[in-house]
């Protein structure tokens, strides 16, 4: 019967075919069923906080952060902008806005920047409360109330944020894949909620108590200091977190805006490293998910518009996506199977990533 239809219609599809790219297709729905934005709890009390804002080279996208930031800060609050050893004007950019700069030292054999800087911007506080933050970050008016109010509801938890990604031009727009599989990993938006939800975390917004964080051994930690993923390392050294995301009118960021290079390099250094700490079954239905958006409209022209709409509909609920991006989405596929196929030669290979003039080791620690 529904052979007879298609052939009615001019259509000569498998029903196979389209029954395997179904399972794909829905899949990519209960991967991304409800992304969770963080409680919103704006106080007039709450315990002092420390922000942490590990930064080389963001003298560009550092008022971006720094005045709302500014603006929400209470009494007893600490803004820390560790300048790692920047070449740009980072820390004159960060002590007009009022921020402390800290100057780590280099970072010694086994450690990398980022976990460095970080590691010395927590030393160099004591506020009960730590958020680190990096410098893209473009945060909501009330975003340190919100995590305070998080971590204080259960401080031996690890609390994170991906914000919305705000892409800006056709450059940017390849990272809708990256974005949409990045928060479909992480199985703390699936139909299944929380029991799904790998011990991750996301690296651009992370709070957690100091002593949680002290006990987990920080970012000095062995499992984390060589890490260029230190968020994932920093997760699995707490044991639990919680994960948010971000929305247009909240918490955002922009990841890449040199453009496509910068994009490429970025996603390349964290998208396999990212896959191995994926629960299995979770990696598995991605990649069925994605298999579905390259395969399935060449198997079944007609499934073309419904895997469109369904990329639209779920890059918007990550960051910003152009309508024609979501319409040429092939090219999305063909530019997210290059970077994966980098970052797991990277992997395999022992290849070093450059990025903001170091080499890092894409293996991830």
């Amino acid at each position: 019967m529904v052979t007879v239809a298609f052939e009615v219609f001019g259509l000569h599809h498998d029903p196979v075919d389209l029954a395997v790219f179904a399972v794909g297709w829905s899949l990519g729905w209960l991967l991304l069923w409800r992304p969770r934005t963080l409680p919103s709890h704006p106080t007039a009390a709450r315990s002092p906080v420390a922000v942490i804002i590990p930064a080389r080279d963001e003298a560009h996208a550092l008022p971006h952060l720094l005045g709302p930031l500014v603006e929400q800060r209470r009494a007893g609050d600490r803004i820390v902008v560790v300048d790692d050893h920047s070449t740009d004007g980072t820390a004159r950019v960060a002590r007009s806005f009022d921020a402390e700069v800290v100057t780590p030292p280099p970072p010694s054999d086994g450690w990398l920047g980022k976990p460095n800087a970080c590691w010395h911007g927590a030393l160099a506080t004591s506020e009960e409360t730590l958020v680190f933050l990096d410098a893209d970050v473009r945060p909501g008016s009330t975003l340190l109330d919100d995590l305070a109010a998080a971590v204080a509801s259960d401080p031996a938890v690890l609390v994170s944020m991906q914000p919305w990604h705000r892409m800006s031009t056709a450059g940017e727009q390849p990272s809708i894949l990256c974005n949409v599989t990045a928060l479909m990993g992480c199985g703390a938006f699936t139909a299944f909620g929380d029991r799904a939800a790998a011990n991750i975390a996301f690296g651009p917004v992370i709070a957690v108590d100091r002593s949680t964080y002290d006990a987990a051994g920080g970012h000095a930690a062995p499992t984390v200091r060589a890490m260029h993923t230190e968020d994932i390392g920093l997760a699995r050294a707490v044991g639990r977190s919680r994960l948010f995301v971000g929305s247009p009118s909240t918490t955002t960021f922009r990841m890449y805006p040199g453009g496509f290079g910068d994009l490429v390099r970025g996603w390349t250094r964290s998208i396999a490293t990212g896959a191995r700490f994926t629960r299995w079954w979770l990696a598995l239905a991605t990649v069925a998910w994605v298999c579905s958006v390259a395969g399935g409209w060449i198997a079944a022209p007609l499934t073309y518009p419904l895997i469109a709409l369904q990329v639209w509909l779920l890059g918007r609920r990550a960051g910003t996506t152009d309508p024609l991006a979501a319409i040429l989405f092939p090219l999305l596929v063909v530019v997210f199977a290059v970077i994966f196929l980098r970052s797991i030669a990277a992997v395999v290979f022992r290849r070093d990533v450059t990025w903001k003039g170091r080499d890092v080791d894409a293996r991830g620690g």
